[in-house]
Formats: structure tokens, C-alpha cells, sequence
């Protein structure tokens, strides 16, 4: 096992200690507001896979396992749900490897886009002779959101996530955008201090130990791609155009882009609950890496 090898091992045994400080902490609160007949999650991404499937009324059988393949357990949620890691493609001791982060289901009554993140983690890295990959799948980043009665797009502490990150003058911006633009809706309550939430922090982790040189992040259903960061965006992946959406106090795009230096390609589905077919999912896949590819050398021609 190479050094960059042993020091992902390190890391997720820290991620692995960290969920178990948050279980200890929020075990009680928990139990005590949990509804009657309350379930905890399934424990392996194979069953939430199949949750989600059954879901959205979807044959599992040839998504779930290769999506499944090596996951890793790697933090829990506020209702101590797991949240799953897999790692595909070029080792981590490659030092030239393009690295990609890839997330599914931050808000979690975007079902398809939970559905796609586990289809894409089943498909193979592309090869390149000039760039090797290595990608880092989060297919389910909001587990208590998916796997709720009623999928919600909040967490399980009623936060949506995606408002969360700590943007530049979050507290005063998060608060006028959450009451002068949405009238306080709770479905897009951005919590009382920025980073509050596990899946939050767990999010922010991640992209300070990976290090990607892009992060995607998909999302439901307004049928267009979204870009926050420097360079070259894509103009199209699959069926689905560049549309600008603009910047959101809180967002992953904001916080990694201004704070992190990362771009954050949003890739948002057409539908929340009309998964997108087999085919077309391969063709996003495709198109994702030739922009990857485009992105990576006049990324590394500006240094």
C-alpha cells in the first residue's frame, strides 16, 4: 500500500470516528423524537440503493450491485443513517490523476438525482491515454431526507443543506435570502449557524482531504446545468444545457468555488421522481468526462 493509499485508510478511519462521536452525542435526542415505528437506516449501500429503488418504482438489480462495490461507510447522518463513500479509478498515490467528486441526493426528495449518482458509481472511470481519474462517489449525501416517511428536502434536522456551507457573510445573507425571498419557507431553512449540519461538515471534509479538481453535484428537476468557479463550463451533458442559476448564500457551489477554489458543475435533472434512462445516463457519463478532460487542460495550461 502506497503513502497516499495508507493516508485515504487514516481517513476514513477518522471519518469512522467522528460518525461515532455524533451517534454518542445525538443517540438520545433521537430516540426520545422518534416517531412510533421509526426505523434506523439500512446499514449497507446495497439496501439504500434498493430503498431508493423501491422508491421510484425502478428494477435494482444491475444498479445496485457494481454501485455497491466497495462502498465504504464513512459518516452518519443526524438520524444515524450511514453515508457512503466509493472510490473508482486511479489510486490516490497517483499524483497526476484528475480528481472528481461526485454527489447525489443533497436535497432528499430529489430522487433521481440519488438514483443517478448510484448509476454513474456502477460505470466504469473512463480511460484516457493523457489523463488518468480518480473519482470519489457520495451517491446519497442526505439519507434522512431520502428515507423519510415522505421524502423531504431537508435533513433530518430540518436544514437543507445546500444553504448550509459558509459562504462569505452567510449569517446575514442566509437570513435576508431565507426571509425576504422564500417567506421563511422551511423547506429551505439554511440553519441557525453556517456548517451546522453532519452531512455539512462531512461535505466540507472531503473536499479538504480529496482535493478534486471539479466537484458535481446533482440535483432536481429544473432540466438545466448550473457552473459556479473559473474556467470552461460545460455546454451540454446528455440532454441537459448550460443555464446559469447564480449564486446562493450557503450553497456547495458558492462555498467551494469562492472559498475552496473548486468548480461545481450542477447537474440538474428534469425530474425529481422520473429517473432518467439507461441510456441517457450513460451518455451524461460520457459527456461529463470529455468536459472534464477540456476543463483539466486549460486548468493546468493557466498555472
Amino acid at each position: 500500500m502506497g503513502g497516499a493509499e495508507e493516508v485515504f485508510t487514516l481517513i476514513v478511519r477518522a471519518y469512522r470516528v467522528t460518525a461515532l462521536f455524533f451517534s454518542v452525542l445525538t443517540g438520545i435526542a433521537y430516540a426520545a423524537n422518534a416517531a412510533p415505528g421509526q426505523t434506523t437506516a439500512a446499514n449497507s449501500l446495497t439496501q439504500q440503493c434498493q430503498q431508493l429503488g423501491k422508491l421510484l418504482k425502478l428494477r435494482t438489480d444491475s444498479v445496485c450491485a457494481p454501485a455497491a462495490n466497495g462502498a465504504i461507510s464513512v459518516a452518519s447522518s443526524h438520524q444515524q443513517r450511514s453515508i457512503f463513500a466509493v472510490r473508482r479509478g486511479a489510486k490516490l498515490s497517483e499524483p497526476s490523476a484528475t480528481r472528481v467528486l461526485i454527489l447525489g441526493a443533497v436535497h432528499g426528495d430529489e430522487l433521481t438525482a440519488g438514483w443517478l449518482a448510484l448509476q454513474w458509481a456502477g460505470f466504469d472511470v473512463p480511460r484516457s491515454p493523457k489523463r488518468d481519474y480518480a473519482v470519489l462517489h457520495v451517491p446519497i449525501t442526505n439519507p434522512d431526507g431520502v428515507f423519510e416517511t415522505k421524502p423531504s428536502r431537508v435533513n433530518g434536522r430540518g436544514v437543507d443543506l445546500n444553504r448550509n456551507f459558509p459562504t462569505p457573510n452567510w449569517k446575514a445573507e442566509s437570513a435576508k435570502w431565507w426571509n425576504e425571498k422564500t417567506k421563511r419557507d422551511p423547506r429551505r431553512f439554511p440553519g441557525n449557524t453556517a456548517a451546522s449540519e453532519h452531512e455539512t461538515r462531512y461535505v466540507m471534509r472531503v473536499i479538504e482531504t480529496f482535493q478534486p479538481t471539479v466537484v458535481v453535484s446533482i440535483h432536481a428537476p429544473l432540466g438545466v446545468l448550473d457552473y459556479d468557479g473559473g474556467g470552461l463550463p460545460p455546454q451540454r451533458i446528455g440532454s441537459i444545457w448550460l443555464d446559469m442559476l447564480g449564486i446562493y448564500p450557503g450553497s456547495l457551489g458558492h462555498y467551494a468555488s469562492r472559498i475552496r477554489g473548486v468548480p461545481v458543475l450542477t447537474v440538474e435533472l428534469p425530474h425529481a421522481i422520473n429517473a432518467v434512462n439507461d441510456t441517457e445516463s450513460r451518455k451524461m457519463w460520457r459527456d461529463l468526462f470529455v468536459w472534464i478532460d477540456k476543463y483539466s487542460n486549460l486548468d493546468s495550461q493557466s498555472k
